[in-house]
Formats: C-alpha cells, structure tokens, sequence
C-alpha cells in the first residue's frame, strides 16, 4: 500500500513539475548522522541514520485561491528508525521496517500539508490538514498548543491539524481570526475533542498583541484563555500565558503555563552576537505536552563570524531536580542552498533532563541539509 501511494505521489509530482501550468515545486532534504553514549536503556555507543525530505507543492487556483500540500520521506537505521516510533516530536506517521530480514532500513511516509487557502480583500479562509499557528514566543510559547515547541528539538517540524480557519482583516495593522480543529482521536464519530475559537491580534509601531479563547468539547468542556505580547524595543520582550479552565472544576493554577523572555542582538567588531533567555512556568493541567516538571529555562547565545557561518551555545534547565541539557552547535554554508550543522547535546544531573532520564551522556549529530 505504501509503495502504491509513494509511486502514486511521485507519478503526479513529475506531471505536474513539466506541466506549463504545473504547481510550484520546492522541498529539504536532511541527510543525518548521530552517534553517542548511552546509559540504561541505551548501549555504551548508538548510531542512527536518516535520510529526509520533505517536499511540497502549491498550485494556484486563479487570482484568488491556492492548494497547497506537502508529504515527508524518510529512511532511518539505528537509533533512527527507533526515534520514528517513539520521539513526541518527530514523526507521527506509521513506520513500516520493509522487509527486517533482507532490508537495512525502516522506511517511513507522512502526508504532512494538504488544504485550501482563499483570499479576499478582507477575509481569507483555509480549510484542511494545516498549521495553526499562536504566540509569540521564541521558545516554548503556551498559547501555540496544538504543537509546544521544545527546544530539545530545534528542528522538529511542526505538525498540522485537521480543521478550517477564517480571518477577518479589521485594519491594516488588526485581525479576527475564527478556527476549528477535529479531535486528536480521528476515529471519534461522537464529536468529543472537537475544538474551535477566537483570536483577536493588533500590531502597533513596535508592539504586538495577540487574545486567545478556545472551548474544547469533552465530558468536562475545557475553556482556554490565552494572552501574548511581544515588544520589539532595543531589547526583544515576550510574553507568553494561556489557562485552562475544566467545567464543574475550581480555577487552579494547575490549568497555567506562562513564559516570558528577552532577546538582544550587538555586534562585536565585524561579527554579530544573539542572545536569548526564555523561562516557562508549566502547570499539571496546562496544555504542554512533553514537560514534566513546572519551571524550566532556556537560554542561548549564537555568535556569527560572517553571513555564512555560526557557533551556538544553548542550555534547557529544570529547576526542580537541577538538571540541565548544554547543547553546543556549529553551522556553515557549503555553497548556495546547502547548509552544514553540527551539534552535540551533554545531558547532566539525574533529574528530568539528565543523563540518567534521558538514557544517554553524549549525543552528537551532523546534518547535511540541501534546499530544492
């Protein structure tokens, strides 16, 4: 079935590519290596494998209207193909291992984009499996929920959601905006998960406000309110709250996650300096999936030695249990369009970020990235 659908989709990749009127066609592939030391779970030394792309299509539909769509392919050995099937972050299609016997590769394919964007002079409207986008925040952002980000992954590609979304554009600088997502169970007939809302976002000279709420259908209905703020000032400030309220429950602060956090870039001499700080405070209850514990921070400081070439030096901490992961990177351009990155990860402590709960002491990782 995999194999029909893939010839299937390359079938009408290379119609359309010598079509006249053919979509736009552009893509990433990712080649990546990763090897390190492991504890508990893990070996002494692991090694994974993995070749990506993800490839995407957008053809216009006359003056006013566009589909767009776009799938991954991936093939992973080692630690890899394991991280395929159970990484929070990574790939949430199905993972087929080929034939184990006679094959040195797992084998995965996810339809990740796949919906219809329309425009108007002050309304827009997009319906299908897309991104849903909220938030300011550069790290971890509460009010984008469908999707936390974690900096542990820097390069996790968002996940879509199945829904609609319509936009109301007020001024030049305001919006409405009005969506509706289906449950995470797909196979939910009853309509429990459904969940829709409304945010309400202004832009000033150099500030920026965004209003969320969002009600959630459930045996409890979940209501979401939301607020996040962004001042680009000479320093960058951002501010980040969403609370959750269950039905028939006292307010809590279990139901907060808020973060808030700075950024400033200078130049030292020909060279430019980023700094970055972002603290998130995560309740039992809130919507961030992938956090265990409720303070944590981040912080990060990128130094370019020109255009084409960067060192980055990066921790997440919990504070609880006082573990922290370093994480160190290196990038340079190759030529036109082709980036190298190499990155290595030192979890410490025994807590929720250390060696001990990560089930390895030393990761590190080189990545060939081309753009199409």
């Amino acid at each position: 079935m995999k194999k029909n659908l893939l010839s299937l989709i390359l079938l009408v990749v290379g119609a359309y590519s010598f079509a006249a009127d053919g979509p736009v066609f552009s893509g990433v592939f990712n080649s990546t290596l990763t090897v390190g030391a492991g504890t508990e779970a893990l070996p002494d030394f692991y090694w994974g494998l993995e070749e990506y792309a993800n490839l995407r299509l957008k053809k216009q539909l006359g003056d006013h209207g566009s589909v767009y769509m776009a799938f991954n392919l991936i093939a992973a050995s080692g630690v890899s193909a394991l991280a395929l099937q159970t990484s929070p972050f990574g790939f949430s299609g199905s993972v087929n291992p080929e034939d184990s016997t006679n094959s040195n590769y797992a084998a995965a394919m996810e339809l990740e984009r796949l919906y219809v964007h329309l425009t108007g002079k002050k309304i827009a409207f997009d319906s299908g499996l897309m991104r849903l986008a909220f938030g300011y925040g550069n790290v971890f952002s509460p009010n984008d929920y469908f999707n936390p980000r974690n900096p542990l992954y820097p390069d996790a590609r968002q996940r879509a959601v199945l829904g609609a979304n319509f936009i109301v554009y007020l001024t030049d600088m305001s919006r409405l905006q009005f969506f509706g997502v289906a449950p995470k169970d797909p196979f939910r007939i009853n309509g429990e998960g459904l969940s829709g809302g409304l945010v309400a976002e202004n832009h000033w000279n150099k500030i920026s406000a965004q209003g969320f709420y969002s009600i959630e259908a459930a045996q409890k209905i979940a209501h979401n309110f939301g607020l996040s703020l962004k001042a680009d000032l000479p320093v960058g400030i951002i501010a980040d709250i969403l609370w959750t309220y269950r039905q028939e429950e006292s307010a809590s602060i279990e139901g907060l996650a808020a973060s808030g956090g700075l950024d400033y870039t200078f130049s030292i001499a020909t060279h430019t300096v980023y700094i970055l700080a972002e603290y998130l405070y995560n309740g039992d209850e809130s919507k961030m999936t992938g956090y265990a514990n409720h303070h944590y921070l981040y912080g990060a400081a990128r130094f370019s030695v020109d255009d084409y070439m960067s060192f980055t030096l990066g921790a997440l901490a919990g504070f609880e249990n006082f573990s922290v992961v370093p994480l160190l990177s290196f990038s340079t351009d190759l030529f036109q369009g082709a980036a190298l990155t190499l990155q290595a990860q030192v979890p410490c402590g025994d807590g929720e970020l250390g060696a001990g709960a990560t089930n390895n002491y030393f990761a590190f990782t080189t990545k060939l990235s081309v753009k199409l």
